[in-house]
């Protein structure tokens, strides 16, 4: 499903404009990015939650120059589903 798609079935469901629901939908990605920046964990109910996580650096080897490498540590973002989620993906 595109976001163009996306946006129509939320604008059809919720009987909005899609400028209404273009900017609903900014406003809920910018939010979650925000909380996520501040190192926050983001859920959302029966949806799931989103947690930063830290990768911790690592040496990893190269056989082409048949060296190792220093891999710095970054940040991840970790995706948990909600179980009313799990439950729904898998109804038979």
């Amino acid at each position: 499903m595109t976001n163009k798609e996306f946006l129509e079935k939320v604008s059809q469901k919720t009987n909005l404009g899609m400028d209404q629901v273009k900017d609903m939908s900014a406003s809920l990605v910018s939010a979650v990015l925000e909380g996520i920046a501040q190192g926050n964990s983001v859920t959302i109910q029966g949806f799931g939650s989103f947690e930063p996580r830290e990768k911790a650096s690592r040496r990893i080897y190269n056989p082409t120059s048949k060296t190792y490498l220093v891999v710095p540590s970054k940040t991840t973002l970790s995706y948990k589903m909600s179980a009313a989620l799990k439950t729904q993906l898998n109804k038979e």
